[in-house]
């Protein structure tokens, strides 16, 4: 019984923590992410993808230009972007803007 309860708290500790992370890099310990880079380009993989919330995971390659390394990151998607006949797996090209205090993606296509 102790251990179900250490992990309905820890569980109900951790959610408000993991929904505030959403694009928000400056939160992560001891990495210079630029955020104030301007518009910059990178490759990768759709990992999900949801067109009513404008929102995109990419599985994305090194972004030197933001000092990130490759990883998996959510980001929100400005509103003029086509966000139709796109699909998770999909291999894409995109592009970053700063978008308060995270990147947005303000273009992306199909490779």
């Amino acid at each position: 019984m102790k251990t179900l309860m250490t992990a309905v708290v820890f569980g109900l500790s951790l959610g408000p923590a993991l929904a505030a992370a959403d694009n928000n890099m400056g939160s992560m310990s001891g990495m210079d992410t630029k955020e104030s880079a301007g518009p910059v380009q990178s490759r990768g993989v759709i990992t999900a993808i949801s067109t009513e919330k404008r929102k995109v995971t990419l599985k994305h390659e090194p972004i030197p230009e933001l000092n990130w390394p490759s990883m998996t990151m959510g980001f929100s998607v400005a509103p003029e972007v086509d966000l139709n006949g796109l699909s998770k797996d999909d291999a894409v090209a995109f592009t970053l803007t700063p978008a308060g205090k995270g990147q947005q993606v303000t273009s992306i296509s199909k490779q």
